[in-house]
């Protein structure tokens, strides 16, 4: 066997796939076979190679940014919704995908950008992060905050300048098909028109028909057997708990300056603000992968910018109009205040060299070549201890309370052994008694159970299957409760012989209700085949009520079906009389009502600035359809990969 796989290897369809093997490894590299690649995506997009793969582009999605931005939407939803917000029906797969079809859209956009060749440059990145208001101290971009803010979200500086960029890319792409969104002065008049006509219509309001109160009991059971779960207990709970918050640990707290003083030394950045360097630059704008001679052909551009500007740096505003930045060209190029890290490591080593005034030879970034001129020198300042005494001492009596807080909470929980069934230990540790509720539902209840983290403890599975002390569930900052289930009454269906008089409301109420429906429909069928609204009204010894100028917007609620259905009506001619409907109040009423007349609005006196508004409008409308459909018709060109096991 051997021997006939060392003579045939030597012939030449083996040198063939030699051949192939060694292009293959070439292309690819062996690392690819001999190591395994481990997959960490929730979702990513590629755009097909055209050849074996070769030339394919991959944008990934990692498991840790959809957490992350995952964990952002529950955050700002909570503080949205407040009480309301429900967090188990937040982690349902169907509210997961939804966000993360929300990524792939984005990063769909970036693809069709990189395609495109638009780039977001470091400027416009650095312009941004200076606008955002979390990093500034009184006012002014903070570089300690700014860092600090990056560190507890778990982003490097590198990490959140990329989804800055991608953040602009998004809005600029999207901005630019809503900004281009056209629509004309006829299509603006007409979706006035519509909005501004009214109506006049004749109503009558219709009697109920007489109630008829009879009903068996095979009836009753019958209609019993079909709305059963409106005639449910719902599952209710009691609990006992121990109780800490803020009032019952503080204690008087003595500081003296030494220790204030101590604290203002370890926090004197705070206080502090560095000295600061102004920038402005020139970009001459080429592709990272641009050729040699399109590279080449770009720094001597930007060389030669820097020798002009060497001559005459007070002209460096004027030779910046000429600036690929878009951002900051009609700005003289300003940067204002840089900090290190902001624009990377090339630009730091370059800039930070320079001395006040100078200009940079000219620097290699991703977007192109920029022209550094290191404007001004901002001293830094720091404040006494004197002017920020009062801060600090408030600061530090927060921390004191707060840490004295967290200690008794801890001695709280360690008293407590894992998977214990009994608070008793807890409440001993702390000094505190055991209190108990009364029972309450997953929807409400009364005292410390209308708080819905208390709530969603008490009937989570552990809790309220194993009967355990529940994990510490903070209610507010300085305010926390264990708990444990004492009572707990399963949902239940209610035997007939208990709400038989109930159902028999609920079925006379249904009955009523098709029989008045069933009337009103009679009626407008007659209407239909001829009769006369008048005719109906002296049948129904009820008058013909009128009704002038109903507007699209109901004046309430409640008539807002009346103004549905005016709407909907066939428009009166000179042959014929307007078209009937039926309408149905929230209280069960019925109206039966015809349209008399349309009446458009008039135009004449109308505001200039309204047709503009609306015409825009319309603009913006259409043109957020257009990015809509631009999004759709990218992912049609992509390969979409979701790893749904891993959301």
């Amino acid at each position: 066997m051997l021997q006939n796989i060392r003579e045939n290897s030597s012939g030449w369809v083996a040198k063939l796939l030699l051949a192939a093997i060694i292009v293959v490894m070439a292309f690819f590299g062996f690392s690819d076979y001999l190591s395994p690649k481990i997959e960490n995506y929730a979702a990513k997009v590629v755009l097909p190679g055209k050849f074996l793969g070769y030339g394919e582009k991959t944008i990934e999605i990692s498991t840790d940014e959809f957490r992350r931005r995952f964990d952002q939407v529950r955050q700002a939803q909570r503080q949205q919704q407040g009480e309301a917000f429900d967090a188990a029906a937040f982690e349902k797969p169907e509210n997961k995908r939804v966000i993360l079809e929300q990524m792939i859209d984005e990063a769909a956009m970036q693809m069709g950008a990189q395609q495109a060749g638009v780039v977001i440059s470091d400027a416009m990145v650095q312009e941004e992060i200076l606008k955002i208001d979390a990093f500034k101290v009184n006012g002014t971009f903070d570089k300690t905050t700014y860092q600090l803010a990056l560190q507890q979200q778990g982003y490097t500086p590198l990490q959140f300048q990329g989804l800055i960029r991608q953040d602009l890319l998004t809005r600029f792409i999207v901005g630019e098909y809503i900004n281009s969104g056209i629509a004309s002065k006829a299509e603006a008049e007409a979706l006035l028109k519509l909005s501004q006509q009214t109506r006049d219509i004749n109503y009558i309001e219709l009697p109920a028909p007489a109630l008829n109160t009879e009903a068996t009991d095979a009836e009753l059971m019958a209609w019993y057997n079909g709305h059963k779960s409106d005639y449910r207990t719902e599952e209710t709970v009691a609990i006992e708990y121990v109780e800490l918050d803020q009032s019952m640990v503080d204690t008087d707290l003595v500081v003296d300056d030494t220790a204030l003083r101590q604290r203002y030394q370890e926090q004197i950045a705070q206080y502090s603000s560095p000295e600061q360097r102004v920038a402005s630059h020139i970009l001459v704008s080429v592709d990272e992968g641009a050729s040699s001679v399109t590279d080449a052909a770009a720094k001597a551009k930007a060389m030669d910018i820097t020798k002009k500007a060497r001559a005459n740096p007070n002209g460096f505003a004027e030779l910046a109009k000429s600036s690929d930045d878009i951002a900051t060209k009609d700005a003289g190029g300003d940067l204002g205040p840089v900090e290190k890290g902001i624009f990377g490591d090339a630009f730091d080593a370059a800039f930070f060299a320079l001395k006040p005034g100078q200009i940079s030879d000219p620097v290699r970034m991703d977007d192109g070549w920029h022209v550094l001129y290191y404007r001004e020198l901002i001293a830094g300042q720091v404040r006494p201890f004197e002017e920020v005494r009062n801060d600090i001492e408030a600061s530090y009596l927060s921390s004191e309370k707060e840490r004295r807080f967290n200690e008794i909470a801890n001695k709280m929980v360690n008293a407590v052994s894992e998977g214990s069934t009994s608070l008793e230990p807890a409440a001993k540790a702390i000094g505190k008694p055991l209190l108990q509720t009364s029972a309450f539902t997953r929807r409400a209840g009364e005292g410390i159970a209308a708080l819905d983290p208390i709530r969603k403890a008490a009937f989570s599975d552990d809790v309220l299957k194993e009967r355990r002390v529940s994990e510490l569930v903070e209610i507010e900052p300085n305010h926390v409760v264990l708990l444990r289930v004492v009572d707990h009454v399963p949902e239940r269906t209610l035997p007939f012989a208990d709400v038989k008089d109930i159902a028999r409301l609920a079925f006379v109420q249904d009955r009523a209700s098709k029989a008045a429906e069933k009337q009103a429909n009679a009626l407008l069928q007659r209407f239909n085949k001829g009769e006369s609204l008048q005719t109906l009204a002296t049948e129904l010894a009820r008058p013909i009520e009128p009704a002038v100028g109903v507007g699209r917007q109901a004046p309430a609620p409640q008539f807002q079906p009346l103004v549905q259905e005016a709407f909907r009506l066939k428009k009166p001619t000179t042959e014929a009389a307007g078209g009937a409907g039926i309408a149905k109040l929230p209280d069960g009423r019925f109206i039966l009502m015809q349209l008399v007349k349309v009446n458009e609005p008039d135009f004449s006196g109308l505001d200039p600035t309204v047709m503009v508004n609306t015409t825009k409008n319309i603009g913006q409308i259409r043109g957020d359809q257009q990015a809509r459909e631009y999004i759709k018709a990218l992912r049609k060109r992509y390969v979409i990969q979701i790893a749904e096991s891993r959301l």
